[in-house]
């Protein structure tokens, strides 16, 4: 094979680099316990262009450490955890001035000559749970805080939609979604139960995993993209999670290899069984205890 088709080969199964592809962060001072990535230079566009916003996000992610129980507890909709970060945002001021808040940002358009312009249209977005004034003397464009705790994952789609028309029209210059970091959920999903005798975070929810592909296929637009993935270690008391995925991981290895100890399916099942039933009794559902 020529040497020329060999490299015309190699280039065609190259990935594209794509301008708005997820990318690691580049610029420092984030707090650790987080999976961090963005789309065109969000974290450098932030931290360099909206300083005090950086600094307002980084306590916030510091001060964010829920408890095993709340996760328990916690489900769809505002948890209290989540609350918590949102008023962690909200307490922070400029010049004794309140400048997050939730809002609701509505962009309208005209047409016409100079003092005779006609209304076209009014284009009225969601809420945005977390927006920052860009500063005191500038609001906009300000920066957009989601975080989707456990949301059914259509709602990417409603943020990363949303965030792409207020870049467009220049009301926010950065979009930022905090959710379920991969380790996280590959924690603690099929291990925390629900009353009803389900699991609670399952795949089908607002987590890592459904947001980065929603990224990379094009979801945000132009917008500049600021992911945050919140990890294990975040979580106060954690452990206890970690042990019962330790213990259903040892059952699952017995299911896959009981032909090297038992005879039968039939005679490995009830050991099978009996170590996940050991594993949940480590951590039932909240209020069965």
């Amino acid at each position: 094979m020529p040497d020329n088709q060999s490299n015309e080969d190699d280039t065609a199964q190259a990935p594209a680099d794509l301008a708005g592809q997820v990318r690691d962060i580049t610029v420092s001072g984030l707090p650790p316990g987080y999976d961090y990535k963005a789309t065109r230079h969000a974290d450098v566009i932030l931290k360099e262009a909206f300083p005090n916003r950086f600094h307002d996000l980084r306590r916030a992610l510091e001060q964010f450490n829920p408890t095993l129980d709340e996760l328990r507890r916690g489900g769809g909709g505002r948890t209290v955890f989540v609350k918590r970060f949102d008023e962690s945002l909200a307490t922070q001021l400029e010049q004794d001035t309140r400048i997050w808040g939730k809002q609701k940002i509505s962009i309208e358009k005209a047409i016409g000559f100079e003092g005779n312009l006609t209304p076209v249209s009014k284009v009225r977005s969601h809420e945005i749970d977390m927006f920052g004034l860009g500063s005191l003397e500038q609001p906009l464009p300000g920066i957009a805080v989601e975080m989707e705790w456990n949301n059914k994952d259509p709602f990417f789609d409603r943020d990363l939609i949303n965030f792409q028309a207020l870049h467009h029209e220049g009301a926010i210059a950065v979009g930022v979604v905090v959710t379920r970091g991969r380790g996280l959920q590959d924690l603690i999903s099929g291990v925390i139960q629900s009353k009803d005798g389900g699991f609670k975070y399952g795949g089908s929810t607002t987590h890592w995993d459904k947001l980065i592909p929603r990224v990379n296929l094009g979801g945000g637009g132009e917008c500049p993209l600021l992911l945050i993935g919140i990890l294990p270690e975040r979580i106060q008391g954690i452990e206890l999670a970690e042990r019962v995925r330790a213990k259903l991981d040892e059952a699952e290895t017995l299911r896959a290899s009981w032909r090297d100890t038992f005879a039968s399916w039939e005679e490995a099942k009830p050991i099978y069984e009996e170590m996940r039933r050991e594993a949940f009794g480590l951590m039932p559902p909240v209020g069965s205890e």
